[in-house]
């Protein structure tokens, strides 16, 4: 029952409830869980990259007609991003319900970027064929976990994306972010993050949200790198 109870927490979460549990069930089973040899959530993984992939790009092809295509892949990189899809998976609390072996629960795997975007993939692969391969379904799933992007902000939302696109080339070390300060009232925060590359900071960036202030860390370390103007 306690099983059960979990699911149509999840289901109220997502706002869809399946007719087929089984799905989202395999959808929540990596591969290194004891039970996986009845199945596990990559091929739902594969499934959902590819819903993503055309419910983010209709969205931004209608929602931004006059931007060109390399600037619509862009935004797209990052919306469907791997640290993106694990903070859609992190709201939806999908760690609390993905089921994993012994030793990845060890080694942290529930709060591995990697292991989240996955099995956040592999949940709206699930929907999708439960759904009967409904896009109409899909759309405000997937949408309502998007940010509210504008025009004018685009040079920041590019920023991390960019960076970290860069540095995985040049050195194929990725950089990685912290809160290095936090200042304010409750209702009026400001917060400091720091990108760090190789242990050293390469950018630091103020914000009213985490998100803003890294993407400004991010946009400060691209200047320095001489790679945004």
């Amino acid at each position: 029952m306690r099983g059960e109870q979990k699911l149509s927490e999840l289901e109220q979460k997502l706002k869809y409830r399946f007719r087929n549990r089984e799905l989202l069930e395999l959808a929540l089973t990596h591969k290194s869980y004891k039970g996986s040899d009845r199945g596990n959530n990559e091929r739902l993984e594969f499934l959902g990259d590819a819903v993503l992939q055309i419910v983010v790009s209709e969205y931004l092809y209608k929602e931004y007609p006059d931007l060109a295509e390399g600037k619509l892949a862009k935004l797209r990189a990052v919306l469907v991003s791997q640290p993106t899809l694990a903070e859609h998976a992190r709201e939806l609390g999908l760690n609390r319900y993905l089921k994993v072996g012994k030793g990845e629960v060890r080694s942290g795997a529930r709060e591995r970027d990697s292991l989240l975007c996955d099995v956040y993939e592999a949940v709206i692969g699930a929907v999708y064929l439960d759904s009967g391969s409904d896009l109409e379904t899909m759309r405000p799933i997937i949408l309502s976990h998007l940010p509210e992007l504008d025009k004018s902000q685009l040079p920041i939302i590019d920023a991390k994306s960019t960076l970290q696109e860069h540095l995985q080339q040049t050195s194929q070390v990725l950089p990685t972010y912290h809160l290095a300060e936090e200042h304010g009232p409750d209702h009026d925060k400001k917060f400091v993050i720091e990108v760090l590359f190789k242990n050293k900071v390469l950018g630091r960036g103020v914000g009213n949200t985490k998100k803003e202030a890294a993407q400004n860390a991010a946009r400060e370390a691209l200047m320095k790198l001489e790679l945004q103007d």
